[in-house]
């Protein structure tokens, strides 16, 4: 039985990702990276990441609200430096940002605690089940149109052991999906 929603979701409001902020190979010491960040909601965020040393600082700019971040840099095993904020609220090193809706900054996961849930913590297994099965197809579809394939063919350039474990994920939402429905099949037959 699926949890009742008394709690935010985390996707429910904007989200920022340092991965996706800083491009690959731009996060280099010096580096000064100017985005503006547009979401369904029709919600614009503004960043600018100024990078020096290892620390650096993360302004955004929302809803007339200004909100600074302070940015730390490990090194990588095999060079280049791995960027992390510093939430204001619990002083982590994350990665991710999130501000559910209602909120009026933005902090780690870990800063909202028991207040607010991912998606998937609400739905029931067929729920879940359905969710997989549209996240492997949007991961694979790029371009093409959604309704043409039930699973798309691997797209160009992805390795075949990354497709493959697409395809497993989908077959076992597939599974449970197809163990639901001979469940309320045997249920219908049962009353007649």
């Amino acid at each position: 039985m699926p949890r009742d929603r008394q709690r935010l979701t985390l996707e429910s409001g904007p989200k920022l990702d340092l991965a996706k902020l800083i491009p690959s190979g731009a996060g280099r010491p010096g580096s000064h990276i100017q985005c503006v960040l547009t979401y369904g909601s029709g919600e614009t965020i503004t960043a600018i990441l100024k990078l020096s040393g290892y620390g650096g600082l993360l302004e955004l700019s929302f809803q007339g609200r200004q909100q600074a971040f302070s940015l730390v840099s490990e090194p990588r095993h095999f060079g280049g430096l791995q960027w992390y904020v510093i939430c204001p609220r619990t002083g982590r090193q994350v990665r991710v940002l999130y501000r559910p809706l209602g909120a009026t900054a933005f902090a780690s996961r870990h800063a909202w605690g028991r207040r607010s849930a991912y998606t998937s913590q609400f739905l029931d297994p067929i729920g879940r089940a359905w969710r997989t099965k549209a996240k492997v197809k949007a991961a694979l579809l790029g371009d093409a149109d959604p309704d043409e394939w039930d699973l798309p063919p691997k797209p160009k350039g992805m390795r075949w052991a990354t497709y493959e474990q697409w395809v497993e994920r989908y077959d076992a939402a597939e599974e449970i999906l197809d163990a639901q429905l001979v469940l309320a099949a045997a249920r219908l037959m049962k009353r007649f």
